[in-house]
């Protein structure tokens, strides 16, 4: 989708197809068919809860999200922007951020703390992860499975 006028009043939806489903109920009178709804669908189906909501407690919110977000807890990245040329990425964080002829090699990473991930997560920070773990590893193998991935073969350049 291109344009946010593309995206749809959920409200007018549900109203759309109120009215169509009525339409479509007269419809089916007129040709003197049953229009009740089915026993099954007189009511939704009753989904549990998830287990941590927006009133959980923050350490079971901070949990979700060390589950659900597993990457390298040595260094995360921080967003950089430059407003004379508007270009912007990401570059690993640093103890007292990256100034320029600074010596890139011997710059000390700043680790993934508990302190960092809720300033993200409210907006204070903008917090970017590493999922590539050391040895080139990922913390889960079943993600290629979990995401339709298949291995791609690539021949070797000589």
């Amino acid at each position: 989708m291109d344009s946010v006028a593309e995206f749809v009043d959920p409200r007018r939806e549900v109203e759309r197809l109120r009215a169509e489903n009525a339409r479509l109920g007269r419809l089916l009178e007129l040709r003197g068919q049953d229009t009740s709804a089915a026993p099954e669908q007189l009511s939704a189906p009753v989904e549990p809860p998830g287990l941590v909501t927006m009133a959980s407690p923050t350490r079971d919110k901070l949990a979700l999200f060390a589950d659900r977000f597993r990457a390298r807890a040595d260094v995360y990245a921080v967003r950089w922007d430059n407003a004379r040329t508007g270009a912007a990425g990401w570059m690993p964080a640093v103890a007292g951020g990256w100034r320029k002829a600074m010596d890139r090699r011997g710059a000390t990473h700043l680790p993934r703390t508990t302190e960092v991930v809720p300033a993200h997560l409210v907006g204070d920070v903008f917090m970017g992860l590493y999922p590539l773990m050391p040895g080139n590893t990922s913390a889960t193998s079943s993600w290629p499975t979990s995401t339709g991935r298949r291995r791609c073969s690539t021949p070797s350049r000589t």
